[in-house]
């Protein structure tokens, strides 16, 4: 072999090695992610981020996708005149603001009760409701189509009970879990009853620390 068959086939070599290369980084990160965290909620590796939707902040501002970039943002879908669940997942959420707080990760957070009753919940209803829990809390409503652009894709249900004898003191069956939303517009965790704070804040701090 001659001296300059052999550069040439050093070099050949060298391509190849570095291609190799770039492959495995490629595979190893793009299939191999980070180790998921180990939290008491379920963990959201791969959720698709959210969609476009335009609803309306209880102080008649328009709230949409963008409004929660920036965030990691708690959120949960009721109804002002829920008499059970809801206010208990509202007082869990004020313990749970409260804990993050007292830790000084809580400068970036926000909650959202997002109420699937836009007949009876008005930006004015909403505002009362959610800062009678929390000041931080905000209130977010919605005709029926904007709404179901966020529910559906996030998997809650929510229906109005078929009782016709309840014209206005109707009740609405909807599912009730605390959604973890990333900066990014990422559904990161979901959290199912029962919803302890303090679990969750734990979980909240082990999702952020895995964070790239």
């Amino acid at each position: 072999m001659t001296h300059r068959k052999m550069v040439i086939g050093l070099v050949s070599l060298g391509v190849l090695a570095l291609a190799m290369g770039v492959f495995l980084g490629e595979y190893l990160f793009r299939y191999h992610p980070q180790s998921e965290p180990d939290i008491t909620g379920i963990y959201l590796r791969d959720f698709q981020i959210l969609g476009e939707f335009h609803l309306i902040h209880h102080d008649g501002s328009s709230f949409t996708r963008d409004s929660l970039k920036g965030k990691w943002t708690f959120l949960y879908f009721g109804y002002s005149y829920c008499p059970d669940v809801c206010p208990l997942t509202m007082i869990g959420l004020d313990r749970l603001q409260k804990i993050l707080a007292g830790q000084g990760v809580d400068q970036d957070t926000a909650y959202l009760f997002i109420s699937v009753d836009p007949q009876r919940d008005t930006p004015e209803r909403l505002r009362a409701y959610v800062t009678y829990f929390n000041p931080r809390f905000q209130g977010i409503t919605g005709t029926p189509e904007e709404l179901s652009k966020l529910a559906n894709p996030l998997k809650v249900f929510y229906q109005r009970s078929s009782d016709t004898k309840r014209q206005k003191n109707y009740v609405i069956d909807h599912t009730s879990t605390i959604i973890l939303v990333d900066p990014y517009l990422q559904p990161r965790a979901i959290f199912t009853p029962p919803q302890n704070p303090e679990s969750i804040a734990s979980d909240f701090l082990k999702i952020r620390a895995n964070m790239p």
